[in-house]
């Protein structure tokens, strides 16, 4: 605007002094002892003529500029990322992967915590609602797979090993506190074992999240390098020579944050969701311990004291049978 601007002024400068000229007399009957400063009068309108032409040509590649440009920026995310170079394209397909699999498994863990939460409140609630844990142990594979499920079948799985050994010793304190820290240990062992099921495919969230962004920011690297060197080819460094190889190159970092955002609020997500499970677990196991120790003590009592049948009334109040 500021260049058409100045060409208007100047063209109407030469305008005003093409009038002057040619209505002057002094242009068209100079004196002859002044042919000298006649003839430099005449360069002068020639030099006009020609500075006029180059303005109107300067003024017809503006318009084609101001015309170009915003179809030069037109260019879509794609188009540009496959202009990129084959380095920072070889980056963009990896992220994209990357992003794939991180909502892949950001879906499918989503679902199966629903899934498991929903299952273990259901047979939490069946294990204080049965009769007997016999009973319960019985109808077990009639439940949906959960945490809880499965602690309280290992759990009852080494209560009935233990259950065999009184049954062939009779008994006894260290029998009962033998079979207590037994028990104890099977449950461990089977948190454990939940939580790595809990845990599996989230440490690959975690890693998505950490270097998902180094690997944008090497393509956007490369690309401001082959930026620099095209701009180094061609000897322009002008704003319209660096922008597209700059633009092309911080796709890369778009694209990296794209697949680290979704991955660590996933990982941060999931990891509160397995807190939550395993503190769960852990309430369940105290409670399932809690009454085989009511239990055992209950058992062993009945013994010290001969008490005929105690054994087998205690194993029919519970619910525990012999196997």
């Amino acid at each position: 605007m500021v260049l058409k601007l100045n060409i208007m002024v100047i063209s109407s400068f030469l305008v005003f002094e093409s009038l002057f000229f040619t209505h002057s007399p002094f242009f068209f009957n100079p004196p002859k002892e002044n042919s000298s400063i006649t003839q430099s009068l005449v360069e002068i309108g020639s030099s006009q003529k020609i500075f006029s032409s180059q303005l109107y040509a300067l003024e017809q590649t503006s318009e084609v500029t101001e015309v170009s440009l915003p179809h030069a920026g037109g260019a879509n995310i794609f188009s540009r990322a496959v202009d990129s170079g084959p380095v920072v394209f070889f980056v963009l397909l990896v992220l994209i992967l990357l992003s794939v699999v991180v909502w892949s498994i950001l879906f499918a863990k989503w679902v199966y915590f629903r899934k498991i939460n929903k299952a273990g409140n259901n047979f939490v609630d069946q294990f204080w609602e049965s009769r007997s844990l016999n009973d319960l142990n019985a109808k077990i594979n009639d439940y949906a797979y959960s945490p809880a499920r499965e602690l309280f079948k290992k759990g009852y799985a080494e209560l009935a090993r233990g259950n065999q050994l009184k049954g062939q010793y009779g008994a006894s304190e260290l029998l009962v506190q033998a079979s207590l820290d037994n028990l104890h240990r099977a449950l461990s062992k089977a948190r454990f074992s939940e939580r790595s099921q809990l845990e599996k495919f989230i440490p690959f969230l975690a890693i998505g999240a950490s270097t998902s962004p180094f690997i944008g920011l090497f393509g956007t690297v490369w690309g401001i390098m082959r930026a620099f060197e095209g701009i180094a080819q061609t000897g322009n460094a002008s704003l319209a020579a660096v922008a597209p190889g700059i633009s092309e190159a911080l796709i890369a970092t778009a694209f990296g944050l794209a697949a680290a955002i979704p991955a660590a609020v996933g990982y941060n997500l999931f990891v509160v969701k397995i807190k939550q499970q395993m503190q769960q677990l852990d309430a369940f196991s105290s409670d399932f311990l809690n009454i085989v120790e009511r239990y055992l003590v209950s058992e062993n009592m009945k013994a010290t004291q001969s008490l005929s049948g105690g054994g087998t009334n205690a194993n029919k109040e519970m619910g525990i049978g012999k196997q």
